[in-house]
């Protein structure tokens, strides 16, 4: 059975991040779209099913990806791409496409690119909080612009907080180390004291 919802944002006056459609689609086996270029950024959740994405890397290069439940896939402005649904399980998943002058930025901090387009949580119940956004933004096409846009800030806060990809943020000058194990307060005080001490 094919079944979906698509709306179109209708507001053009966000600079930062700005919505241009989104919706679901449970698809028919092998409903394909494609080959075709977009203007903006394109985020596919795959809720359940199978399916496969063609699409050419910097290089130029087709890339193929075989894709199921819980993983995603950006596409990128300019990049040519097909996308279809496996023939015995056709894939259900939920899209938003966006743009701004932060997009790139936060898709960044997720480790997302034009190289690297392919999405997958760290864990699960993660990932479900991403689909759950973006069916969130999906099903409430009638909410004003401001809670959607919201609520695309949140969907782009819980891609990056997920993403097996995602990059530390360094500062400037500072080194990011994660740490291990627990150091008791009365080793780390008296180690921060000594260090303080030194040159």
């Amino acid at each position: 059975m094919h079944e979906y919802s698509f709306s179109v944002f209708p507001n053009e006056n966000f600079l930062d991040l700005r919505l241009f459609q989104y919706g679901w689609e449970q698809c028919a086996p092998l409903h394909s779209f494609g080959p075709f270029v977009r203007n903006h950024f394109l985020f596919h959740y795959v809720i359940s099913g199978r399916g496969c994405l063609h699409s050419n890397g910097p290089d130029g290069a087709t890339r193929y990806y075989d894709l199921g439940a819980n993983q995603g896939f950006l596409i990128c402005p300019g990049q040519v791409n097909t996308y279809y649904a496996d023939k015995d399980d056709p894939w259900k998943y939920t899209w938003v496409e966006f743009d701004g002058l932060r997009a790139q930025e936060f898709l960044d901090a997720a480790g997302l690119s034009l190289a690297q387009p392919i999405y997958r949580p760290e864990a699960v119940p993660q990932g479900e909080a991403v689909r759950d956004a973006m069916l969130y933004i999906a099903d409430h096409s009638q909410a004003s612009t401001l809670h959607l846009i919201g609520h695309l800030c949140l969907f782009l806060d819980g891609l990056i907080q997920s993403s097996a990809t995602r990059r530390e943020a360094v500062l400037p000058g500072w080194t990011v180390t994660r740490i291990s194990s627990v150091i008791p307060m009365r080793r780390a005080s008296s180690s921060i004291r000594r260090s303080r001490a030194l040159p």
